[in-house]
């Protein structure tokens, strides 16, 4: 039990303990400003309060990183233990809640965008009560907020290397060369080879479609001649139909421009390469009935994705 006359339980607030948190893991104040979505003169005066509480300074700076002195060592540990509970006993107290309102949240990798608002639109119908907040992003930043815990759970295209986390393969992702349907090559039987000189069209750095396209590559001792650069599959996707290039895509992303013979799969040796979405969550994370129900009908899409993706290939 904390003694009645602490100074930290009479004068230091939950808010300036998440501030200084943040401080103290990112080793940077506008980083910490940024995430909380403060400015950074606000962030200064709530760690200058919690210093002024305990008459002893928390952070000393060397160049443009800050780093805890020995009494924010001791605050750190501490606060990391309190937010930690409340973030517990906030999970335990939205899976009591059920449905009767709440959220789930979930951020996913821009090729799974295609298939996920499907499910989504399917659980709110059945559960209106229950707002789902979906994020969209790059491997990068998927990543970032596993490590931050800001989500429910994650869909990425491969399980996340070094976090904690529980994850497990949600619907097969077929990687395979795709052109525009009037692409001479179209319908030939090819090797990796004959596609040396074609333009490719590549996805940004840090988006996960690419750095498994990379390894698939590494594989075939294979380098493309890069046409353009593009950010996001809908600029891929567009590229293809106005026959700029061809590319390695996830074969389900295409399906109606494929099922309409806009784009078309190219007979490339040795693919499609059979990749999978992941559903990922930290491990210990308390999901709410509303968020295991969400899961459930993700498998079951995720099933008959795989299938209508084989029945392309």
């Amino acid at each position: 039990m904390p003694e009645k006359g602490s100074l930290l339980a009479r004068n230091a607030t939950l808010r300036q303990l998440q501030v200084f948190e943040s401080i103290a893991r990112n080793q940077s104040f506008t980083k910490a400003a940024k995430e909380l979505h403060l400015t950074q003169p606000t962030v200064s005066m709530q760690v200058k309060k919690l210093a002024d509480v305990l008459q002893a300074p928390l952070f000393e700076q060397i160049g443009r990183k800050v780093y805890l002195t020995n009494a924010g060592l001791a605050l750190y540990e501490a606060a990391n233990a309190i937010l930690a509970k409340l973030s517990i006993a906030e999970q335990k107290i939205n899976h009591l809640k059920g449905f009767s309102g709440g959220n789930v949240k979930l951020s996913v990798i821009s090729t799974a965008q295609y298939f996920v608002p499907k499910v989504i639109h399917e659980f709110t119908q059945a559960y209106p009560d229950v707002t789902v907040l979906m994020r969209v992003g790059n491997k990068e930043n998927l990543l970032d907020r596993i490590a931050k815990n800001k989500d429910d759970f994650y869909l990425l295209g491969q399980p996340p290397e070094g976090l904690n986390v529980v994850s497990e393969p949600l619907a097969i992702n077929p990687l395979a060369f795709v052109a525009n349907a009037k692409h001479p090559l179209v319908g030939k039987e090819l090797t990796i080879e004959d596609l040396k000189d074609e333009p490719f069209l590549m996805r940004e750095t840090g988006s996960g479609i690419r750095a498994q396209v990379e390894k698939v590559f590494g594989e075939f001792d294979f380098q493309p001649s890069v046409k353009m650069v593009l950010g996001g599959n809908e600029a891929i996707r567009l590229g293809l139909l106005q026959n700029l290039g061809i590319t390695v895509a996830s074969v389900p992303t295409l399906m109606n421009e494929i099922s309409r013979g806009e784009i078309a799969i190219l007979k490339v040796k040795g693919f499609p390469v059979n990749r999978h979405w992941y559903l990922a969550y930290p491990t210990g994370k308390i999901l709410s009935i509303a968020a295991e129900k969400l899961i459930e009908l993700l498998k079951v899409e995720g099933k008959q994705l795989s299938e209508q993706a084989f029945a392309k290939l």
